[in-house]
């Protein structure tokens, strides 16, 4: 991979580059991946840690597995952040504003501004790639290019391993930065409380679909992560780090048909289970 243009940032336990003239967001993005990795560590055994890549538009293409520009994303050879926000955020939030009540636009507007900037909200998502990375490859091929799918050969459990880095996620942020949690929590409980109606794909079993579509924008796509997001949420606060760790044993396990892993689910909380179960028809 080439890094000869890159700016290389010292002073962490894995290489970190940025694109030039990025180095302090660089910096507070690397810091946020080595508390995750920690905290990661004290509850599942951590692969070596890829180098993570702080990108401005310049660099994305040549760098980044994806091509919508400042989505994060994790591979078991690199991590990818924006210097800036992705477009999809507030593609996301104007395509479910006419759905909103008026006390879902002032809780947007509350935690994330006029009109709502969910950039905060974007840089916490890095602990979801991080955890990423304790993913079992059988389960779910990594990304790249070659593949026979964007996500590899078992699309259809891609809910359950984005269920595992959403559980990292808000354990993370609960038990490192508490502070965090309304900018974690209020846009995916306003957004998954819409209409699924609004979203051309919503068979929990099609979620790759959602990205992989020529004229997608990620939005739907986005919308099965907040849904995944409120659940794993339930899990964390009935479960805590057991939830993480379960569910990262079954990952390392041997496959499991749909209706096992439900049943994993069932024995931590019977409610997730339910909503994976008449999934999307479900609040929790």
């Amino acid at each position: 991979m080439e890094t000869a243009d890159l700016e290389i940032i010292e002073d962490f336990p894995f290489p970190v580059f940025s694109s030039r003239g990025g180095s302090p967001r660089a910096r507070s993005v690397a810091a946020r991946c080595d508390r995750a990795i920690a905290w990661l560590s004290s509850y599942l055994e951590m692969p070596p840690t890829p180098p993570l890549f702080v990108l401005g538009r310049q660099d994305w293409r040549r760098i980044a597995l994806i091509p919508q520009y400042g989505l994060p994303h994790t591979s078991r050879r690199q991590i990818v952040m924006g210097q800036e926000p992705s477009d999809i955020w507030p593609t996301m939030t104007n395509r479910v504003w006419p759905d909103l009540s008026d006390a879902s636009q002032k809780r947007l507007h509350d935690v994330y501004g006029t009109p709502p900037d969910l950039g905060a909200f974007a840089d916490l998502v890095v602990a979801h790639e991080i955890t990423h990375l304790a993913d079992n490859p059988a389960w779910l091929d990594e990304w790249g290019p070659g593949s026979e799918t964007f996500w590899g050969n078992t699309p259809r459990l891609l809910w359950f391993v984005e269920l595992f880095a959403n559980v990292g996620l808000h354990g993370y942020i609960c038990e490192c930065e508490p502070e965090s949690l309304p900018t974690l929590e209020t846009v995916f409980d306003v957004i998954w409380h819409t209409s699924p109606t609004r979203w051309p794909i919503t068979d929990l079993h099609r979620m790759h679909e959602s990205a992989t579509e020529a004229d997608a924008d990620g939005t739907n796509y986005v919308w099965f992560e907040f849904g995944l997001q409120v659940l794993a949420k339930h899990l964390w606060e009935e479960c805590g780090a057991s939830a993480l760790e379960l569910i990262s044993s079954t990952l390392h396990g041997p496959m499991l048909s749909d209706e096992q892993i439900v049943g994993v689910l069932e024995e931590m909380d019977p409610t997730v289970a339910d909503s994976i179960r008449s999934w999307p028809a479900t609040q929790v």
